[in-house]
């Protein structure tokens, strides 16, 4: 069923005109492993019975005893208009969390992760990074991140960060940055030791998934 809680924005942060990055606190905070997603609407309603229009986001962070959030949301469509008009730092929402099985390996605590991210795909694995610094392993992740320009790279600084700098692979589509490849990831970008034992993880539009997906099927990655 998930658990409904109202949220506070604590703060609002843009990058470019398409992408914003809140950060919500919970009023009912309750564990969720990182990869998750929420459903959230501007209603702020007592009485849910009835559960109204709303859009799914990925958690862009791990959980904290804090009940603080991360989303990143690219404006596409009225209802994204709206939240980005509406949201302010201050203001409430209302979300349902947590949902989905983009999780981490549960079992598995040595073999190598590879997280290949394009745009605001990058929201779940910054919560792998979170949830993987409270438990020492950050070495075995490894990120591949594809982003438009310099003013639309959510997460670039937490990643940069948390994790050792062989570990990140930026790609920037639209310009030209120092040490970063002007281009689209692609399929031969990706390195990997042990193609059996290594755990592959795409995040990002329907075409980029598809890419990859294919790719790494063609190849009979495992997992």
């Amino acid at each position: 069923m998930g658990t409904i809680s109202k949220a506070t924005v604590l703060t609002v942060e843009k990058h470019g005109e398409e992408v914003r990055e809140y950060t919500l606190q919970l009023h009912k905070n309750n564990y969720f492993e990182a990869g998750s997603f929420l459903q959230l609407t501007l209603e702020t309603k007592k009485d849910l019975s009835r559960w109204p229009d709303s859009r799914n986001f990925s958690i862009a962070s791990a959980y904290n005893q804090e009940g603080n959030i991360r989303l990143i949301i690219r404006q596409f469509g009225s209802y994204t208009k709206r939240i980005f008009n509406e949201l302010q730092p201050g203001s409430e929402c209302t979300v349902k969390y947590a949902f989905g099985d983009f999780l981490l390996p549960f079992f598995d605590k040595q073999a190598t992760i590879c997280c290949i991210a394009g745009g605001t795909g990058i929201a779940p694995i910054l919560g792998f990074c979170e949830q993987m610094s409270q438990t020492g392993s950050l070495n075995r992740l490894h990120v591949y991140y594809s982003f438009k320009h310099a003013n639309e790279m959510p997460g670039v600084d937490l990643l940069r960060k948390l994790l050792p700098v062989e570990n990140l692979h930026f790609f920037c589509t639209q310009q030209e940055m120092d040490q970063i490849p002007n281009r689209r990831i692609v399929f031969e970008d990706i390195q990997y030791a042990d193609l059996n034992s290594t755990y592959f993880y795409i995040c990002g539009n329907e075409s980029f998934t598809h890419y990859f997906v294919e790719n790494f099927k063609k190849i009979k990655a495992e997992n």
